[in-house]
């Protein structure tokens, strides 16, 4: 038996192995900082919402939301 050959096809397997460890790593990465974005626009959107609310409905009970017809 050819044992330097077998030690190449070994040396190549190994390699090949953490090259796929290492590419799966890197978009797990990728995935979690896509879903680390949707995560920060959601909450952006909801704290945008409520503070959007929040200002209409001072608006409303203020009345200065309202236009006064000048006569």
């Amino acid at each position: 038996m050819n044992w330097r050959l077998l030690g190449w096809l070994a040396a190549l397997f190994g390699g090949a192995i953490v090259a796929i460890w290492l590419a799966a790593t890197v978009i797990g990465w990728i995935f979690a900082g896509i879903g680390a974005l949707i995560k920060i626009a959601l909450v952006i959107g909801v704290v945008g919402g409520l503070v959007f609310l929040g200002w209409k409905a001072k608006n409303a009970i203020t009345g200065s939301d309202r236009r006064q017809i000048r006569r």
